[in-house]
């Protein structure tokens, strides 16, 4: 092999010299069969070059010439000069068989198991998670293009299972795009209401069909139905106002949502979860969700998997404003780690928000700026139904008040809401004016560095189709981070042995 013609203190180099550090074919050996099929590519050579493609963001075919003639390539995945390169389809076959056995998990792990043996992850971590939008592979249509994708894939996976009616019935659904004159009211209505007709006598007839290849996209299109279309005055079919919190937006991709990052950025795909060490800037984990998901509700799910990994033990996990709800604040102390994340402002229109009264959870009792105590206080819910208690102060007192004009409107006196998180949230609420929290908070810019790593890899846009491959495609890029990572902090320049003996 010409090594001389390698590029000097690469990343290919560095797969070169140190893959198989991370990388064995035994890892991957069960996904092989031992008995049927021709002589196959090594696992560690395939590995190899689909942690190259990810590095350089390649397609398929790609992948496959640079395999063939790239010496950069070939030295990383340990082939000589006369290596005549892999298919480009063998790549989507090894993706496949990775995503069934988890095995692309255990390829990002073995990189977290390398910092530990080197003695870069120990003790005690400052753990920091943020969440990135990952816009999706498939195309986003309208209510009239959804019920007709979906109608051809339950026609095409019934086959002939299905009577001869509906066959004729959904044909002309089946083809190309209607032509009509889209812009008149009248035709729109008429069409969506045959589109209707056809799409539910079809899911009569299908639910009669056991076969998940049937029955998976029936109850797609059943509630694409549901969720886009209502009955107008009249009785007919009409698009239904409004978008429903879990719409369906692609026929190609039925796994996509609406999601925003903010009030001013909105995607369609999938939400990317990722948490990293504050202090070597390591990525610890990744996960793939909904992108219609709250950033919050991904936090325990991601920090349970990272703690569940030999040698590695989060103490405190920063995050921003939207992980600071009281539930996930809960759940994170259950998981072994102590939240730090700045607790929304509270406001109320001008009038003094609920953190101007003092509230004493344990006497049952509510005091307000002009030294008032009430313990009045009956049973209710919060915005998300989760109960608490709602104190009230006397109409009669709050009407006599000198500062009624600075706390409430209307006839009736002051409520406060009290939730069972309370004390959680105010004791987060005093720490984060601590000079220590506040130093601690202005980290959390090395995990929205990390994210940029991972988008620079490819991770603003999704290769393939489906939340799960898209999982994939994360930890293949968290693989290649780490690794170059792993570099920069000299854990392939210490015997492993002698690490773990520091």
């Amino acid at each position: 092999m010409r090594r001389h013609l390698v590029t000097k203190g690469s990343f290919y180099e560095r797969l070169a010299d140190h893959g198989h550090e991370i990388v064995t074919d035994d890892d991957f050996a069960h996904l092989y069969s031992e008995r049927q099929g021709r002589p196959s590519i090594p696992p560690s050579v395939m590995v190899r070059a689909m942690l190259c493609a990810t590095h350089d963001k390649t397609s398929d075919a790609e992948t496959s010439r640079r395999t063939r003639v790239d010496a950069d390539w070939k030295a990383a995945m340990g082939v000589d000069d006369e290596f005549t390169g892999i298919a480009p389809r063998t790549f989507s076959l090894m993706r496949s068989r990775m995503v069934v056995h988890d095995a692309d998990a255990e390829l990002f792990k073995a990189t977290l198991v390398k910092a530990v043996e080197a003695g870069i992850l120990k003790g005690k971590l400052t753990a920091i998670i943020d969440s990135s939008p990952v816009h999706g592979a498939g195309a986003v249509a309208d209510t009239y293009e959804l019920i007709r994708g979906f109608i051809r894939q339950v026609v095409r996976a019934a086959g002939d299972r299905l009577s001869e009616e509906t066959r004729v019935a959904t044909e002309a659904f089946c083809g190309a795009k209607p032509d009509f004159d889209w812009q008149d009211p009248a035709a729109r209505k008429a069409h969506l209401g045959d589109l209707v007709a056809a799409g539910m006598a079809l899911l009569v007839e299908a639910a009669g069909i056991d076969d998940p290849a049937v029955r998976e996209p029936a109850d797609l299109l059943a509630q694409v139905i549901d969720q886009d279309v209502t009955d107008d005055e009249a009785g007919g079919p009409a698009i239904r106002q409004g978008v429903a919190r879990d719409r369906v937006i692609s026929h190609s991709d039925p796994e996509m949502r609406h999601g925003r990052k903010s009030a001013s950025r909105r995607f369609d795909g999938h939400k990317l979860d990722v948490i990293g060490d504050e202090g070597s800037e390591l990525i610890l984990g990744v996960e793939v969700r909904a992108g219609n998901a709250g950033d919050g509700e991904g936090a325990v799910g991601l920090l349970n998997a990272v703690q569940g990994i030999d040698g590695v033990e989060v103490e405190t996990l920063l995050g921003d404003m939207a992980y600071s709800d009281g539930d996930v604040r809960e759940a994170v102390e259950e998981a072994g780690a102590e939240l730090v994340a700045k607790v929304p402002p509270v406001t109320n229109s001008g009038r003094f928000p609920k953190t101007d009264f003092a509230i004493d959870t344990k006497a049952g009792a509510v005091t307000c700026p002009a030294g008032v105590t009430t313990t009045d206080a009956k049973k209710a819910k919060d915005h998300k139904g989760h109960p608490g208690l709602r104190f009230v102060f006397p109409a009669a007192t709050c009407a006599s008040c000198p500062l009624r004009e600075q706390c409430v409107g209307g006839t009736k006196g002051r409520s406060i809401f009290v939730g069972r998180h309370h004390d959680r949230i105010a004791a987060a609420r005093a720490a984060q004016a601590e000079p220590v929290t506040k130093a601690l908070l202005r980290q959390r810019s090395k995990i929205e560095r990390k994210i940029d790593h991972l988008q620079d890899l490819g991770m603003r846009q999704a290769r393939y189709r489906g939340r799960r491959k898209t999982r994939l495609q994360a930890l293949l890029a968290a693989t290649v981070a780490n690794f170059k990572r792993l570099g920069v902090l000299g854990a392939f320049d210490v015997p492993a042995i002698a690490a773990i003996a520091a």
